[in-house]
């Protein structure tokens, strides 16, 4: 395997840029729309399939480690459309709220939730303690920038400030919690549906995302994730505990959670 050493990232940066210039992009836009229209579709049949079963259980996840209760104010923060929120009431009934920005907010709305806009790397507006539960899937990954922060370092570091200060407004806000996120160590990349990614380092990971924006299925705009192992995600959360949700016996996804009676509550 050629090590991602400094020149090898350059020279990918490289290739990005050869790959997209106009003579080789006409060269291969039949072949694209090919893989797209064909392989795009079951990609992305798949892919829905799948979240549709991992939702299901990981509500489950949620009812068996959290044990709610009828009524209580749970935030979905980040929740989009409400999705797994609803596959949530669907089990015990909670006055839900979803928190995201303006334009995933709607269809949350039509499943009848209460809806906050809420701005990425903002404080939340919400008082302390305002809920019982505070649910957060798939987010804490993408939570790598926070405004204010003067914080030197590279972008690691300034990602790991940010996370920790979204990890703090979640506690601030809700006692207890159940924060879910991809697992940095399970070999499938969930943003690039692609094998292996998650370990390519940074300075590969930008111009990379460039050029399956291009030509892959699975498009990502901007690589704004910095993936957990359970000591960092332990570290973000002390109070909480954390369970490993697995597929095929790999580490899929991390869950750091905490009851609304756990010890010290009150």
């Amino acid at each position: 395997m050629v090590p991602l050493t400094p020149a090898v990232c350059g020279r990918l940066r490289s290739w990005s840029g050869a790959i997209a210039s106009p003579e080789l992009s006409r060269a291969f836009t039949g072949v694209h729309h090919i893989i797209l229209a064909e392989g795009g579709v079951a990609l992305s049949t798949l892919y829905s399939r799948l979240r549709d079963q991992f939702h299901e259980a990981r509500a489950d996840l949620f009812v068996r480690l959290l044990r709610p209760h009828r009524g209580q104010r749970l935030l979905d923060l980040g929740g989009g459309d409400g999705s797994l929120a609803e596959r949530i009431v669907d089990r015990v009934e909670l006055d839900v709220t979803v928190a995201d920005v303006a334009e995933t907010l709607v269809s949350a709305k039509r499943r009848g939730f209460n809806v906050k806009e809420v701005e990425a790397g903002e404080p939340l507006p919400f008082a302390n303690g305002a809920f019982d539960i505070v649910l957060c899937n798939s987010v804490l990954e993408h939570a790598t920038s926070w405004h204010g922060s003067s914080v030197g370092g590279g972008w690691s570091v300034r990602a790991s400030v940010a996370q920790s200060a979204f990890a703090a407004e979640i506690r601030r806000v809700a006692h207890s919690y159940f924060v879910q996120t991809p697992h940095a160590d399970f070999p499938i990349d969930a943003h690039l549906w692609l094998p292996f990614t998650n370990w390519v380092p940074r300075a590969a990971l930008v111009p990379l995302v460039s050029l399956t924006d291009k030509w892959w299925i699975k498009k990502c705009g901007v690589a704004d994730w910095k993936l957990l192992r359970r000591r960092s995600l332990q570290a973000l959360f002390p109070e909480g505990s954390v369970y490993v949700e697995r597929l095929m016996g790999l580490p899929k996804s991390l869950v750091v959670y905490r009851q609304l009676h756990a010890p010290g509550y009150g």
